[in-house]
């Protein structure tokens, strides 16, 4: 995905009414939730442009979702946040832990429905990473609601962000105790089977809870 495209579809999260919080996350506003769909006027095409809108004059949060499901797969981080000069200007003169790492435990959080945990290392990644503004607000609209977690596509898009920050040494998450990985990273094992298998033999979803 080209960061070109990236600020496109970060654009059609303006048409969605949410409320912003000083921490940087946000929840939608009123009575709606991620199916609801909004009005807006695409008067430069971009969502026509971009294939999610043909023939309507309407969004909601989950066909940003889906559009970003279809350019994720082989995104980098740096086309995902808000200078990605200043990223790389950082890993390149830090010395401690790769600041992705975040992003990969907040999907991971995510995944296992930790609420609490997810919110915390979302802000992290806005704040330390420098994930774009707009992107934060949606994803804190996703981890707002458990049931929003629980969805086909939403679990697809948290599976592709864990994928593109995924740490190099993963043997934080081997646990002696359960003879394996983790409960978080053996859920995330188990959604990156299911966005590389058919529709008709994805396995059925499981939470494993700490």
């Amino acid at each position: 995905m080209s960061f070109g495209i990236f600020k496109e579809i970060e654009r059609l999260v303006e048409y969605i009414p949410i409320e912003a919080k000083a921490e940087g996350l946000g929840k939608l506003e009123g009575i709606t939730n991620i199916d609801t769909q909004f009005h807006f006027k695409d008067v430069d095409g971009i969502a026509v442009r971009l294939g999610v809108i043909v023939g309507k004059n309407t969004i909601s949060i989950l066909d940003i979702v889906k559009l970003l499901n279809k350019f994720l797969k082989d995104a980098k981080i740096d086309e995902i946040v808000e200078s990605p000069r200043r990223y790389k200007h950082i890993q390149a003169n830090s010395s401690g832990i790769p600041l992705k790492n975040l992003l990969f435990d907040f999907s991971l959080a995510a995944l296992n429905e930790d609420i609490l945990d997810a919110k915390l290392y979302l802000t992290h990644s806005y704040y330390l990473l420098g994930l774009r503004r707009r992107f934060v607000l949606l994803l804190s609209i996703l981890i707002d609601e458990p049931k929003n977690l629980r969805h086909a596509e939403v679990r697809k898009l948290l599976t592709y962000l864990a994928l593109m920050s995924e740490p190099n040494n993963v043997d934080v998450h081997f646990d002696l105790d359960n003879n394996g990985f983790s409960p978080r990273y053996s859920i995330y094992l188990s959604e990156l089977q299911k966005i590389a298998l058919p529709k008709s033999e994805s396995p059925p979803l499981n939470i494993i809870k700490q």
